[in-house]
């Protein structure tokens, strides 16, 4: 039996116009915390649930369809603007408004920045933000790297930081949500003598040294057949860097006094699992384990608490899997994808034993691959109007109940036959794959 079938257990236990316009996003008025201040605000609320939107990869620009690097995946740039207008429709329209949307990376493509229309687009996409009363959050992608550079980031309004783009913020008494910033090291965006890009270029010439110092294209997968997640070397992903991973470990500490569970939100994906396997962060590794030990450190709380998700994007697929610390690593797919016919959008509702993740169409939000739990049918609720699908993720102690009973049906999660092996058989996958998402 599937995993997803133990998740709709647990879960039955406890229960399109395109829009044109021009502006600039708002600020947040929500206090952050960062690495430079530690203050923050924590907002009261009586109820134990609460609500944001989600969307990632919206990648637009007024051009004609076009395709990746290797000319085997279309990409609607037009048609992807038409979802992002579809989705703040769609959350204006919701019964109880999103206390805030989080737009996690690649709102513009690259090919904005060849013709000189970076700012343009930018606008465009910005202005529709502002036609919902929350706040937006935008994560950091390779795609606003194609297009700004990090001194041009610094100075961005619709950011909070721009050169080190990674803080924390508090939506609920009960929670908090933590943005990464994965291209703190980085070929992109960084002077020649920035202390990260220097790091970086040194860390691919180890790793990768098909990787021309300066991140320009070319064959980077020479070579690499049997690299397995080796292949996450390459200038399109980046990494966290140690500063950024000791904030995080401090943030995590700090959540666990305050007994408040954590959503991580990053462009740049967090779990090999959670992907094709080479889109990951180049230190994901050690991000994975600074979770991971505060997990365990958490084990005997009553409420479970702990870090509950991990949301990205970057990988225009999309993907799914729980891992053995009962982390929920959600990797959402690309308006990019399917145009004005998709709806690569969704909302997240948290209450106090699940995540619900609800779209209108669940496989253009999250693809149908084998742990993702089963899609249950709503028809209107206090949380969203009309018929759409949602995806139900226990955690704390509904989540160790899922756990025991995986245990009981004699299945591991997380365990392979041999590491190894499981690495070189998808780096096989890859050889095909990963020419497809050389420029997402």
């Amino acid at each position: 039996m599937r995993l997803n079938a133990f998740l709709s257990l647990i879960s039955l236990s406890t229960q399109r116009s395109q829009c044109w316009s021009w502006g600039i996003s708002k600020q947040p008025t929500r206090q952050l915390r960062h690495s430079s201040s530690l203050e923050m605000s924590t907002k009261k609320d009586d109820s134990n649930s609460f609500t944001f939107g989600v969307i990632a990869d919206v990648q637009w620009a007024n051009k004609e369809d076009g395709s990746n690097y290797a000319k085997t995946v279309r990409r609607c740039y037009r048609g992807a603007f038409t979802t992002l207008c579809n989705a703040i429709q769609w959350w204006k329209d919701l019964p109880t408004p999103p206390l805030f949307i989080a737009q996690l990376g690649d709102l513009i493509d690259g090919v904005n920045a060849q013709s000189n229309e970076s700012d343009a687009a930018l606008q465009r996409a910005l202005a529709e933000f502002d036609k919902i009363d929350c706040d937006t959050y935008h994560l950091v992608g390779n795609h606003e790297l194609y297009n700004f550079n990090r001194t041009q980031l610094a100075q961005a309004a619709w950011l909070k930081h721009g050169n080190a783009e990674y803080y924390s913020f508090t939506p609920h008494d009960n929670w908090r949500i933590i943005v990464l910033d994965p291209y703190q090291l980085s070929l992109m965006g960084l002077d020649a003598n920035d202390p990260r890009r220097i790091q970086s270029v040194e860390l691919l010439a180890k790793e990768n040294p098909n990787v021309d110092p300066s991140g320009a294209g070319g064959d980077w997968f020479v070579g690499m057949e049997n690299a397995g997640y080796k292949r996450r070397f390459v200038p399109y992903n980046g990494g966290f860097g140690s500063t950024q991973l000791s904030w995080l470990t401090e943030e995590l500490a700090d959540a666990g006094q305050c007994k408040q569970r954590v959503i991580v939100l990053s462009h740049v994906i967090v779990h090999p699992k959670a992907c094709g396997g080479g889109t990951m962060a180049w230190d994901y590794e050690e991000a994975l384990q600074i979770l991971y030990d505060h997990n365990s450190q958490r084990e005997d709380d009553e409420d479970g608490g702990g870090v509950v998700a991990v949301m990205c994007g970057h990988d225009h697929s999309g993907n799914y899997h729980c891992d053995e610390y009962n982390i929920h690593h959600i990797t959402y797919c690309s308006p990019l994808n399917k145009g004005e016919d998709g709806n690569a959008y969704g909302l997240v509702h948290v209450s106090d034993t699940q995540l619900e993740i609800r779209g209108v169409v669940m496989d253009d939000l999250i693809p149908d691959v084998e742990d993702r739990p089963d899609v249950v049918k709503r028809d209107g609720d206090d949380v969203s109007n009309g018929v759409c699908e949602g995806i139900v993720l226990p955690f704390g102690k509904e989540g160790k109940r899922l756990e025991v009973v995986m245990k009981k049906m004699g299945i591991q999660d997380g365990e392979e036959e041999d590491v190894k092996e499981e690495e070189k058989k998808e780096s096989e996958v890859l050889i095909g794959e990963q020419e497809v998402l050389v420029e997402e």
